[in-house]
């Protein structure tokens, strides 16, 4: 998968999501000025209905007859929108203004008749002249009114004649007329409006648009600069120089977990690297002590005739220091494999091991008047999960490390006790070797306290490093704890 910028996926998507809004809102508003513009004129044409209907009717009979008008006067009240009349019944036209335009007319069908005097049926087109000009139209049906009163209620007094005369003025209209009419309004200006407002939100949503995704640009390259400082941080942070603290200062909310994440990193290379460093140290410290004894037995032994005794003293020192230089290889070693191990685990009894481990170092217990004291509960959980060989190395340290270092004559005290899945063995002693201060190094490979370093001391400071690596290897942990001259360590390994 290619690598994309962060910044161009930002910028691409917020633009499009503007685009897209744009684009629906100015849809949105563009219909709906239409809807109104389409309403109004509608209204406009309805309300011409509502009042010149009759009149429209009236001069269209008029003019299907032969002889002189009937209406005086020209219609030119009439002629504020081009308009047609028709005979429901006979569908025919009967008469249209001078102003209508060259239009090809919808299709006009006979309606329903309504109440009389309203017209009824409403239907809005649209339509475009010849002339390429556009125009709205409404067809409806119309009714008329029949006026006057019947000749069994005339009378000769002066209102009835002049009821009589109004009705030789009036429209001819028949009972059963019906007519349909169609009234066009030219929209041309409307439609030039409705294309010069399409023009100006296109070019206007295009102008903000691009301004839009200049400023998101600018913005992102803004928001993103404290990366830029964070990544010039990082990359000055070596081996040689990982004391130096990653921070950003006023770095935004979303990158504050990254800084500190980022700093606990390097806090934990950093402690890594310097213990690496000592152990690098520590090895070649404890090796090299062995190897000039070596170097130097076989230079002295060199130097001159040596008789069979004196080189079989030589040999024998050899042998010690090799011996010496095998331990430390063997539980290097041992570390390392307690990292990777694999084995399959199996149920191992913890109580028998840390007893059978207890009775190896009788000799040494006896020598220094050392007494061990169990607390196991009868009858309670005492498997362990783990390997054999790994469960035995736990319990053999710990055992030489209470029995050598554990103040003379005084007792050992060995706890069992299960809890939270896990099976918990704590060696507590009385020692001198450790305090407070000093106890959180226990665990640091060839760490011993200073009172354990002597000429003598088979130990190289590797014992509770493989306990604590055996123990991490089963899924278990290790700690210890010295308070007023006791030592205490406590294992915990998984409960087969």
């Amino acid at each position: 998968m290619s690598n994309r910028s962060i910044e161009r996926r930002i910028v691409v998507g917020v633009t499009l999501a503007m685009a897209a809004t744009i684009l629906g809102s100015g849809a949105l508003i563009f219909e709906t000025y239409r809807s109104s513009a389409r309403a109004d004129g509608e209204l406009s044409l309805t309300k011409f209905l509502e009042i010149s209907a009759e009149r429209l009717a009236a001069e269209s009979v008029f003019a299907s007859r032969p002889g002189p008008p009937g209406l005086p006067g020209p219609s030119s009240g009439l002629d504020a929108y081009p308009w047609i009349c028709w005979r429901a019944e006979e569908f025919s036209e009967l008469n249209r203004s001078a102003n209508f335009p060259d239009l090809r007319l919808p299709k006009v069908e006979a309606r329903e008749a309504g109440p009389e005097g309203k017209p009824t049926g409403l239907q809005f087109v649209e339509a475009v002249s010849a002339e390429g000009l556009h125009y709205r139209i409404v067809t409806a049906s119309f009714v008329p009114v029949i006026r006057g009163v019947p000749d069994s209620r005339r009378g000769d007094s002066r209102g009835g004649r002049r009821e009589r005369d109004r009705r030789a003025q009036g429209p001819p209209f028949r009972p059963d007329d019906q007519f349909l009419i169609l009234v066009a309004s030219p929209m041309q200006e409307e439609f030039e409006r409705f294309a010069e407002l399409a023009k100006l939100m296109l070019f206007g949503g295009v102008a903000a648009l691009l301004a839009a995704a200049l400023l998101i640009r600018t913005s992102v390259r803004r928001g993103m600069a404290p990366l830029g400082v964070l990544t010039r941080t990082i990359e000055s942070l070596g081996q040689g120089n990982l004391d130096r603290t990653v921070k950003l200062p006023d770095a935004p909310l979303e990158l504050v977990p990254i800084v500190e994440a980022l700093e606990r990193s390097r806090g934990q290379l950093a402690d890594s690297f310097a213990r690496e460093q000592r152990f690098t140290d520590d090895v070649a410290h404890e090796l090299r002590t062995p190897l000039t004894g070596l170097r130097a037995n076989l230079e002295v032994a060199l130097r001159r005739e040596r008789s069979l005794e004196e080189l079989k003293s030589v040999l024998r020192t050899n042998l010690s220091s090799t011996l010496d230089l095998q331990q430390i290889v063997d539980s290097l070693l041992l570390l390392r494999r307690t990292r990777t191990v694999s084995e399959q685990t199996h149920p191992v009894d913890l109580r028998e091991e840390i007893e059978q481990a207890f009775e190896e170092q009788r000799c040494l217990l006896d020598e220094r008047s050392l007494t061990v004291t169990y607390d196991v509960e009868d009858g309670g959980p005492s498997t362990a999960s783990g390997t054999l060989a790994l469960v035995r190395r736990i319990t053999s340290n710990l055992a030489r490390n209470a029995a050598d270092y554990a103040n003379t004559g005084t007792s050992i005290s060995v706890a069992l006790h299960a809890a939270s899945g896990f099976l918990t063995l704590v060696v507590e002693n009385h020692s001198n070797a450790l305090c407070e201060e000093t106890a959180s190094r226990a665990f640091d490979p060839f760490w011993r306290a200073d009172t354990a370093r002597s000429a003598d001391d088979q130990h190289v400071g590797l014992g509770l490093s493989i306990v604590e690596g055996c123990a991490s290897a089963l899924g278990g942990r290790a700690a210890v704890e010295a308070k007023d001259g006791t030592f205490r360590i406590a294992v915990d390994l998984p409960i087969a």
